[in-house]
C-alpha cells in the first residue's frame, strides 16, 4: 500500500490526502479518473490492470488504498465480520448473468437438463456465478446441489482461489481442478457447461455461430427481462472499497468519493440522453436510454447508493446465504458506513 498523509480538514487545499485507487476505465467514471471531477480534499493516483488481477491483489495484499473489486467477495468479508475494508455503495459494473452460461448443446437443451450436470466455474465466490446460481434457482427452480461444480482456471490450468466460501451447504460439491482448464474440459466432454463473465475465444465463437457449445438461453435478452420483470434487480457485479488505514485516517472519505463518483455517472447518463449531438457511436442512444427509463419504472438508471438499490442488495445476500457465503440475513445497510448507508444517492 502507498505512504499515506494525514491531513487536517483545514489544509486539505494545501496538502491534498493521496493514495492509490484501482479501478477499471468506465464511461462513467472516466471524469474522475481524468481529474475533470475532483475528490475534494484529496489528489487519487488511479491504476489500471486487468479486473481479475485488480481483484485478487487487492484482496489478497491490500497493494493499493482503494479499488473496485468483487460485490460477492467484498458481501462474504463484510458480512462474516471483516471490517478491514469499508465499502461505499458505489457499483460500477451491473450485468445480467444469463448470458454467462455456457452449456454443451448436445447435452444441454433446455435450463432444467441442467439438473445432474457438470458446470465449470472460475470461483464460487465470483460475482457472475453467484448471480447465475441465484436466478436459476428462482427461475427455474435448480438447487445449487443438483449440480456438480468444477472450479479452475478458465483457458489456462491452475488457477488459484482467493477467497473461499465458509458455510458451504452439505449438498453442494465442488470438485478443484488444477491439471487442465475449464475450456478444455468443455469441449471434450469432461463437464456439460460452464459459467463464466468473459468466455474464451473458442466458446464465444462457438456460441455466436451455432456451433457445438452456445448459451443457454436460446433469447438471453428476453429471460433477462422476465428476471428484471419478477425479481425487480439490477444485478450488482462490482463495488469500490477503501482499505481501513486510509478510512481511519479521514473517515469522511467515502462520502466524497461517493459523491464524486455519483457526479461523474449522472453526467455521462446526461450525455448519453443528450438529442442534440450523439455521445456515443450508437444511432437512436438517446432513444434507448429513454426507453430503458419506461422499462425500469421511469426512475434513474443505474443508481448508487442503498435505498435505491434495496431490492437487488437484498437478493444478492440471500443469494450469498443460500450458497454458503455468509450465515444470517444482514441488512444491505449494515455492509456500508451507516450515515453513507441511509444517505441514498446522491442528489
Amino acid at each position: 500500500m502507498s505512504a499515506l498523509t494525514r491531513v487536517s480538514s483545514s489544509t486539505q487545499a494545501e496538502n491534498p490526502l493521496r493514495f492509490t485507487f484501482a479501478i477499471s476505465s468506465y464511461d462513467h467514471v472516466r471524469e474522475v479518473v481524468e481529474g475533470r471531477i475532483p475528490v475534494e480534499g484529496a489528489e487519487p493516483l488511479f491504476v489500471r490492470l486487468p479486473i481479475p488481477e485488480m481483484f485478487r491483489r487487492f484482496v489478497r495484499t491490500r497493494d493499493w488504498d482503494v479499488s473496485e473489486m468483487s460485490f460477492g467477495q467484498y458481501g462474504m468479508l463484510r458480512a462474516n465480520g471483516d471490517d478491514s475494508i469499508v465499502g461505499i455503495p458505489v457499483f460500477p459494473s451491473r450485468l445480467y448473468r444469463q448470458t454467462s452460461i455456457f452449456v454443451r448443446g448436445d447435452r444441454i437443451r433446455e435450463p432444467r437438463d441442467l439438473v445432474g450436470a457438470r458446470i465449470g466455474i472460475p470461483a464460487w465466490t465470483n460475482s457472475a456465478g453467484v448471480w447465475a446460481r441465484g436466478l436459476l434457482e428462482d427461475m427455474h427452480g435448480i438447487r445449487c446441489g443438483d449440480i456438480t461444480w468444477y472450479q479452475g482456471g478458465v483457458d489456462q490450468a491452475g488457477r488459484r482461489v482467493a477467497v473461499e466460501p465458509p458455510f458451504l451447504p452439505d449438498d453442494v460439491k465442488i470438485v478443484d481442478i488444477t491439471d487442465r482448464s475449464l475450456e478444455d474440459m468443455l469441449w471434450t466432454g469432461d463437464i456439460e457447461g460452464m459459467i463464466v463473465p468473459a468466455p474464451p475465444s473458442s466458446i464465444e465463437s462457438s456460441a455466436a455461430s451455432g456451433g457445438l457449445i452456445r448459451l443457454l438461453y436460446n433469447d438471453p435478452w428476453a429471460a433477462e427481462r422476465e428476471y428484471r420483470e419478477r425479481t425487480g434487480c439490477v444485478p450488482t457485479m462490482h463495488v469500490v472499497a477503501i482499505n481501513r488505514p486510509l478510512y481511519e485516517l479521514d473517515p469522511d472519505l467515502p462520502r466524497r468519493l461517493f459523491e464524486a463518483l455519483d457526479l461523474s455517472r449522472r453526467r455521462y447518463l446526461e450525455r448519453l440522453a443528450d438529442p442534440v449531438a450523439s455521445r456515443v457511436a450508437i444511432p437512436w442512444a438517446d432513444e434507448h436510454v429513454e426507453s430503458l427509463g419506461d422499462l425500469f419504472g421511469g426512475g434513474e438508471l443505474w443508481q448508487y447508493g442503498v435505498e435505491p438499490n434495496r431490492r437487488t442488495l437484498e437478493t444478492y445476500l440471500r443469494y450469498l446465504r443460500t450458497q454458503g457465503m455468509i450465515q444470517g440475513s444482514p441488512d444491505p445497510a449494515d455492509l456500508f458506513p451507516e450515515w453513507l448507508a441511509a444517505t441514498g444517492a446522491a442528489s
